[in-house]
């Protein structure tokens, strides 16, 4: 469990890192001037890292020098890929977290009913039905123009964002493993004598009969997971109306016209009463299923910042 461990401290810098980036991004351009030059020109790699082509600042090229590496640095800023591979997030984050749903189910049916692994479980099960829905989207709602683009940085760092998204949801489960192996018999003993919940979940991860695996996620489940659930539900439908919103501008020909440069404003439904109800959807079906899952901790705070 040395793997897991490392991969939750990871996920954790990897958030804060972004979540510095974005506080120096969001700096207002009239103090710009009074940063450092290291500080510009990181604020101005973030902004641009973000673009999905027609944002990119071509004035940039011109204000970063002319050194070795300020050409480094433009050429990996100018660099850009086609905007439909958008779907390789999901690709990756369906085979990453099903790949741990996988295995907790395995420990589940071998006979685990730690409430620490039922937890994690449901966050998992949660964030692959939202990855699944994102994936299908992908092919059968979403219409990409042939010249959509975004930049090379931002979608490297999109694939880090869903190879460290279980993470958040794993991290207790990573605890209960050191937890029971800190020592034989003095912290697993000394849980059982006191009675320490994290002790007695890293106990039942070792043993027990196999279990029924609905009557285990089930436990405990009262009305206000009833209330999580069906808001992260909420989120889903309100997030798949939205997009086939925003791709019902787009259709005519059954593809985006090739040389279609203006968008128009969508209308109707969830955006007569917020202009990205996409992205609103987005947090509340996440609050929904950490808060159902009980999953608040560092990493899904970070997580929620950013």
């Amino acid at each position: 469990m040395h793997s897991l461990a490392l991969l939750v401290r990871l996920a954790r810098w990897y958030y804060a890192l972004c979540l510095a980036g974005g506080c120096l991004a969001l700096v207002p351009d009239r103090l710009n001037a009074g940063l450092p030059r290291l500080a510009r020109v990181a604020r101005k790699v973030l902004l641009n890292s973000v673009g999905r082509g027609r944002t990119y600042d071509e004035d940039f090229e011109g204000a970063s020098g002319s050194g070795r590496l300020s050409r480094f640095v433009r050429s990996v800023l100018s660099a850009s890929v086609p905007k439909r591979w958008f779907s390789h997030f999901y690709h990756l984050a369906f085979c990453w977290n099903g790949a741990w749903l996988l295995l907790l189910l395995k420990a589940v049916l071998g006979g685990d009913e730690s409430e620490t692994l039922r937890e994690t479980l449901l966050a998992l099960i949660c964030l692959q039905v939202h990855v699944s829905r994102r994936l299908y989207e992908n092919y059968f709602v979403h219409i990409h123009s042939n010249e959509a683009r975004m930049q090379l940085f931002g979608y490297s760092f999109g694939l880090l964002y869903y190879v460290f998204l279980p993470a958040n949801f794993l991290s207790p489960v990573a605890a209960a493993f050191e937890a029971a192996g800190a020592g034989a018999g003095t912290a697993l003993g000394d849980g059982a004598a006191t009675g320490s919940p994290r002790s007695s979940d890293a106990t039942s991860m070792m043993s027990g009969g196999p279990p029924s695996l609905l009557p285990t996620l089930l436990d405990g489940f009262g009305a206000r997971q009833g209330l999580c659930l069906a808001l992260f539900i909420f989120g889903n439908v309100m997030q798949y109306q939205s997009h086939c919103t925003l791709a019902s501008i787009r259709k005519g020909g059954g593809q985006a016209a090739p040389g279609k440069s203006k968008y128009s404003v969508p209308r109707g439904l969830w955006f007569t009463h917020c202009s990205s109800p996409h992205y609103l959807a987005e947090i509340l079906l996440y609050v929904g299923f950490i808060t159902l899952s009980t999953g608040w901790g560092a990493g899904t705070l970070l997580l929620m910042t950013m």
